[in-house]
């Protein structure tokens, strides 16, 4: 393969931020960049490889040309946080223009961009001696003069200069755009036909550690992603409702063992973070059975269940200091979920419950947990919570509520599944 270096593309708006601030932001994506190499493929990957750093662009490749991995290297870093994108490249001495014009004309016409009119982009950084217009005119007449050859122009080697593979990143599914571009910096020029998207946001470790709720369902599992993509370490919390932590068929599976499975996915797009994530599983089956014989005729059970949910993800938070709950909760799209309902819940804690998803409809979360990597999790057969009242209420009350909590005495419950913490490191 031609490819032998990565361009690696800051989010744009880092750019807003101080220059100091800046200057942290990308030194903790060098060093959690650094940290998944290592942890993915030993310190022995990361030995061989080498970064190249100007404002807002981090170039890697490989000490010596043999050892060049560029699949890897977007395997491993196309999924950091922190990147808007990253694309294979062909470095090589801008001095050369012979040997510039000659490797992007071909690697345009490899991935079929050089039949007609096109255009390419090119960016020069401290080299003001460049003729762009000149450079891009020979790189466009040398490209179509290739296509006009069906390819056959001398030198023009088509296992070398092939469009490059489905690029795979884990479980992040990344868009790949065709787009022929040019950076020189200084005297090196990085040639690439393709950008491929990357998660965005911010590095993990920028933020605070926030305490994400993960369920087996379609939403939590992705609230949990946005709030790590902004630069939350999160500790993840399943709430186990049956304490034999299986499901009641042999073809179907637990809440556990589902979030569990949602848990792993996520967990892919931490290698590398400055802090391992915890996984404490609690075990509240006594709790949901008191819920569900106060709470069903008034409809409120799951205004019970979820109240507890939050208590319970609330003392995790002051174990670990936390500074919040994160939950997989849209406005509307359950009974539980109304905006009245929602105070209700809220009411239930003193730490803030932030909702990534509050605005979201579903189609919008099934885009997003494909390109996640958490979609086929949903699809397992799992057993329905046994919970769910025949006529939920919309409007619920905190008096109301509070008054069963008081009754079933709700404090002897949270200390009993608190008691029983399963921590997973």
């Amino acid at each position: 393969m031609i490819y032998n270096c990565i361009l690696v593309r800051y989010t744009g708006e880092f750019g807003v931020k101080s220059t100091q601030s800046q200057e942290y932001i990308e030194d903790l994506i060098h060093n959690n960049i650094k940290r998944a190499l290592a942890v993915s493929e030993g310190p022995d990957l990361l030995g061989r490889t080498r970064f190249f750093t100007r404002q807002g662009r981090l170039y890697i490749y490989f000490e010596n040309q043999q050892d060049t991995d560029v699949d890897l290297l977007i395997a491993i870093v196309g999924r950091t946080f922190g990147i808007s994108s990253i694309s294979p490249c062909f470095r090589t001495s801008v001095r050369d223009k012979i040997a510039v014009v000659s490797v992007a004309a071909k690697l345009m016409a490899a991935h079929g961009i050089g039949s007609g009119r096109f255009k390419i982009a090119v960016r020069a950084i401290k080299n003001p001696k460049l003729d762009i217009p000149s450079l891009k005119q020979d790189i466009i007449s040398l490209c179509n003069k290739i296509a006009l050859n069906n390819g056959s122009q001398k030198g023009f080697s088509r296992p070398r200069f092939k469009k490059g593979p489905k690029w795979k990143m884990g479980p992040w599914g990344g868009k790949i755009e065709s787009k022929p571009e040019i950076e020189v910096y200084e005297d090196h020029a990085f040639i690439s036909a393709e950008r491929i998207k990357s998660p965005g946001g911010f590095p993990l470790g920028l933020e605070n550690q926030l305490v994400a709720l993960v369920s087996g369902g379609l939403d939590s599992p992705v609230a949990a992603w946005l709030a790590m993509r902004r630069g939350a370490i999160p500790i993840f919390v399943v709430m186990d409702p049956d304490n034999t932590g299986k499901g009641s068929k042999a073809n179907v599976s637990s809440v556990r063992e589902i979030a569990l499975e949602n848990i792993k996915v996520l967990l892919e797009y931490t290698k590398g973070a400055p802090k391992a994530p915890t996984v404490y599983i609690a075990s509240y089956q006594s709790a949901l059975d008191a819920f569900i014989q106060h709470g069903s005729q008034k409809g409120i059970t799951c205004l019970l269940c979820k109240r507890f949910m939050y208590k319970v993800a609330e003392q995790i938070c002051f174990l670990n200091d936390c500074q919040g709950i994160v939950t997989g909760e849209i406005l509307g799209e359950q009974a539980s979920q109304t905006a009245r309902n929602l105070r209700v819940l809220d009411s239930a804690v003193m730490m803030p419950v932030h909702r990534p998803l509050f605005g979201f409809d579903k189609d919008e979360v099934v885009t997003l947990a494909g390109r996640i990597g958490t979609m086929p999790v949903a699809a397992i057969p799992s057993d329905p919570c046994k919970g769910v009242p025949d006529r939920p209420t919309i409007r619920g009350k905190v008096f109301e509520v509070e008054k069963v909590e008081k009754k079933i005495n709700i404090t002897k419950y949270l200390e009993q599944c608190l008691s029983g913490l399963e921590k997973i490191s």
